[in-house]
């Protein structure tokens, strides 16, 4: 899953670098207000948290400040909540260092496994909530948003992108979202309970399943993520391909009606050209909101999963094998639910960046 996330990050920045200055250029002339229907595509440019101005002169501080002032909140959080479970591994090291190497340990680990587990239950299961709660926000602003974008691209001559967009993008947006709040929750309650099982027990093979489950379920996503992101970006060029030839056919046909063809066709090119513009601020606008919701859950997860990993390594460094083992697959579990949030951006900001970046006169 790293490299999807990279490349979704890539994109990102490519987007910002490349059509800032076009998005900004479109406010400055104020082109876009001149056109019909300004009343559905306004609100969502009053909704960017930054205007493309910002995003032109300095992209990385945008980057920060959307995640500055939630970071610190989010850390705090999270180490509040497993202040508990590092309490009760010290204790359970204090304990295991009383009873001496003479002692039988195995008792204290299997306490210590099983604290661990109900401690960490209820914290990984909010983590999938914000998941769902997420997803469903984002579904919902992409539901009413791609229709209108739709709008924006049809009358800037791109009937096959203004189709796809809001038929076969906004229908695999929606089917994801749908299966992703449905079947994370409850696939993380049985694979919690599954490693709380697995790990408790004394065979090792048990809790090496669990880490390969994890494992083949990264990579899964990973897999999908880059199959649908090829099929998004392959029906992209297409529909740029087949909007650019109709175009220019209409153009050309224009062209040749005496006197008033070649005025209708210069016409025609200064209505484009606002339209243009229009969608690369629309577009900007749209990818920067759902980046704005985007890194603060994401950090926060990531916080999650660095507290986990601290307390798997405090279990190594106490020889508490079975703690260790349930607490790697517990982070396992976080980096597979990290893996399905970049799953659905990603698809989301790699369709409406190529919505953007590709085609037009």
């Amino acid at each position: 899953m790293k490299n999807w996330k990279w490349w979704t990050f890539l994109l990102v920045g490519t987007s910002f670098c490349l059509c800032a200055p076009t998005a900004f250029a479109a406010e400055s002339a104020g082109l876009h207000t001149q056109l019909p229907g300004a009343e559905l595509w306004q609100p969502y440019l009053d909704q960017s948290p930054v205007d493309a101005l910002q995003v032109a002169e300095d992209p990385w501080s945008v980057l920060q400040s959307f995640c500055t002032s939630s970071l610190f909140q989010t850390l705090r959080e999270s180490i509040r909540s497993y202040a508990a479970l590092l309490l009760f591994l010290l204790l359970s090291a204090i304990v295991s260092l009383f009873l001496g190497e003479e002692g039988d340990h195995s008792w204290c680990d299997l306490v210590c496994a099983g604290g661990c587990g109900i401690l960490l239950w209820e914290p990984l299961l909010e983590i999938a909530r914000q998941l769902c709660a997420q997803i469903e926000s984002w579904n919902r602003f992409l539901s009413g948003f791609l229709p209108v974008y739709a709008g924006v691209l049809i009358m800037g001559g791109e009937t096959s992108a203004g189709a796809a967009a809001s038929g076969f993008f906004l229908t695999l947006l929606c089917l994801l979202a749908q299966a992703l709040t449905a079947f994370v929750p409850p696939i993380l309650e049985c694979f919690l309970a599954l490693s709380m099982a697995c790990c408790i027990t004394e065979q090792s093979c048990l809790g090496n399943l669990c880490k390969a489950a994890g494992t083949l379920l990264q990579k899964g996503l990973s897999l999908t993520g880059k199959l649908l992101a090829a099929l998004l970006g392959f029906q992209r060029i297409s529909a740029a391909q087949l909007d650019r030839t109709a175009l220019r056919t209409g153009q050309f046909l224009t062209g040749t009606i005496p006197i008033v063809g070649q005025s209708l066709s210069d016409a025609s090119e200064a209505v484009l050209a606002g339209i243009q513009l229009l969608k690369s601020g629309l577009g900007m606008a749209a990818i920067l909101i759902l980046l704005a919701e985007f890194l603060p859950l994401y950090l926060g997860m990531l916080a999650h999963l660095g507290c986990i990993v601290l307390c798997g390594t405090l279990c190594s460094l106490t020889g508490n094998n079975r703690g260790q083992a349930l607490l790697t697959c517990f982070a396992s579990a976080v980096r597979c639910m990290m893996a399905c949030i970049a799953l659905f951006f990603g698809l989301a900001v790699t369709g409406t960046a190529l919505l953007f970046m590709l085609g037009g006169v």
